[in-house]
């Protein structure tokens, strides 16, 4: 069944090709009336769509069928920080822990990102306004899709805000924001430029495509293999990280009680369950994915805290992906895995390994990604995560120490121990304030989604340095590419840190 479905994800991004930015109007309109009137083909675009996400969060550079055009938006999650080391010849991660950006970086790296980001967001805008204009299916399942790509477009500018905005997790709410387009990209027009929007102006338009598609989801979760797409559980865990990212620097109230309030909606939720054991790493979450010769790699995930998803095991004859830089240790590795603790699975012996034996056989990456063939599943969204949201944002809001956070931490905290390794569990008395408590969530944090995209942006948001600790938060976030601020004629402005 989600062979066939990614067979379909492959039928959408043709379609989606087909369909923009074609000379002739006129046969763009046909294209688009094909695609998107019936439900089978308006879905087939809609599962491109989320292959596009994913080969802007995670695909790697150079895919041989082109389905990924960067796939920097997972590795900047971790770049730059004590987490990830860039290898010597590696120059532009090098360049990204100095916040020192050459001509070749802005053509190379930053242009790709700053591009694939775009080119997904211009996917969900198709099957948006496709379906609205030409939609002539059930009316509730049109709806549907059109939340779904709503979900992705909130995903997909999230992330672009949280690489390029000037100020986006340290509130400066009037500071340089996204270009935001909301139809279909039509050709570039020199007459018609558009300005970045504020950081402010960003976060409304992603707040409000999430809230919206939450209206229109489904409430039902499928079984842990077919959690591939947006319900309303994936969009509020999302909207909830939206609010803390927002909330933190400033210790906005309302921003952190919606963080909360979300959190603890979707943790309420019958279909997910957090699994105490420590095997749910190795074997639920992330499956050992060792290929073998003449065989394509099939991990099954079974881990019932996995939200969303982009999984390996589906049509990878035709459309591999999933971080293979991890694997192969080639353009960065892990220093120091010191952060975690003696008998952590999550830590060296577990999660983090020698990756590669034939090259840098010495160094060690996260085993998160085990494949070097690029067959690994991606994680968006999991349990965990919703988890020590919703600890750190009580938390914040009280100013104290609360049971109900102690307890979620104490749940991620101790589950990747063998139990006659276990460590202690805390209680409330073994923090002597909610700065204490907070601090050890944000270290658990960096523990449990080590290299699943978040640590950069945790240190961002709560005012901490990056490896390089004498930038200033003006050059934690990236530059916008010179090549659009140039063709732009200067209508797209640069960040102030550069």
């Amino acid at each position: 069944m989600q062979k066939n479905i990614y067979q379909w994800a492959v039928l959408g991004l043709g379609l989606l090709f087909g369909g923009c930015n074609l000379d002739l109007a006129p046969e763009n309109v046909m294209v688009d009336q094909n695609v998107y009137k019936n439900e089978t083909t308006a879905e087939a675009a809609l599962l491109g769509a989320y292959v596009r996400l994913n080969s802007f969060f995670a695909g790697a550079p150079n895919d041989q069928n082109n389905y990924a055009n960067a796939g920097y938006g997972c590795l900047l999650g971790d770049l730059g920080t004590n987490n990830l080391k860039a290898q010597t010849q590696s120059t532009s991660f090098l360049h990204v822990e100095e916040a020192e950006y050459t001509q070749d970086d802005h053509e190379g790296f930053i242009r790709a990102v700053w591009t694939s980001g775009y080119n997904a967001v211009d996917y969900a805008n198709n099957v948006i306004a496709g379906v609205a204009k030409y939609g002539a299916y059930n009316a509730d399942k049109m709806a549907q899709h059109i939340a779904e790509a709503k979900f992705l477009r909130g995903y997909e500018y999230f992330l672009l805000l949280q690489l390029f905005g000037d100020g986006a997790l340290t509130s400066n709410a009037n500071g340089l924001g996204l270009v935001i387009r909301t139809t279909p990209y039509d050709g570039y027009d020199p007459d018609e430029v558009q300005e970045r929007t504020t950081v402010r102006e960003a976060y409304e338009l992603i707040i409000r495509d999430l809230t919206e598609a939450i209206r229109d989801l489904p409430d039902a979760v499928p079984g842990v293999t077919s959690r591939i797409r947006a319900n309303k559980s994936v969009a509020r865990a999302l909207l909830s990280r939206v609010y803390l990212y927002r909330g933190t620097y400033g210790n906005v109230r309302e921003d952190l009680q919606l963080a909360a309030d979300l959190a603890d909606t979707v943790l309420q939720h019958g279909a997910y369950s957090f699994d105490s054991s420590h095997e749910a790493y190795l074997k639920g979450l992330f499956p050992q994915n060792v290929e073998v010769e003449g065989a394509y790699p099939n991990p099954v995930l079974s881990n019932n805290e996995v939200l969303f998803f982009q999984p390996s095991g589906n049509s990878v004859e035709n459309y591999s992906h999933g971080l293979t830089s991890y694997f192969n240790k080639a353009s960065f590795y892990i220093e120091d895995a010191s952060f975690y603790d003696a008998n952590d699975l999550r830590g060296l012996g577990g999660l983090i390994g020698t990756g590669t034996s034939t090259n840098n056989a010495s160094l060690n990456t996260s085993l998160k990604y085990s494949s070097g063939g690029g067959y690994n599943d991606v994680m968006y969204l999991r349990l965990s995560e919703v988890k020590l949201t919703y600890a750190e944002a009580v938390t914040r809001l009280s100013n104290s120490v609360r049971a109900d956070a102690v307890g979620h931490l104490n749940d991620i905290r101790r589950r990747p121990f063998t139990e006659e390794n276990k460590p202690m569990a805390y209680t409330t008395a073994s923090f002597s304030g909610a700065v204490e408590l907070i601090d050890e969530i944000l270290l658990e944090r960096r523990r449990e989604l080590a290299y699943e995209g978040h640590y950069r942006w945790d240190l961002i948001r709560t005012g901490r340095a990056l490896r390089n600790v004498e930038l200033p938060d003006n050059r934690k976030n990236f530059p916008v590419p010179q090549y659009e601020i140039t063709i732009s004629g200067g209508v797209i402005q640069q960040n102030s840190g550069f």
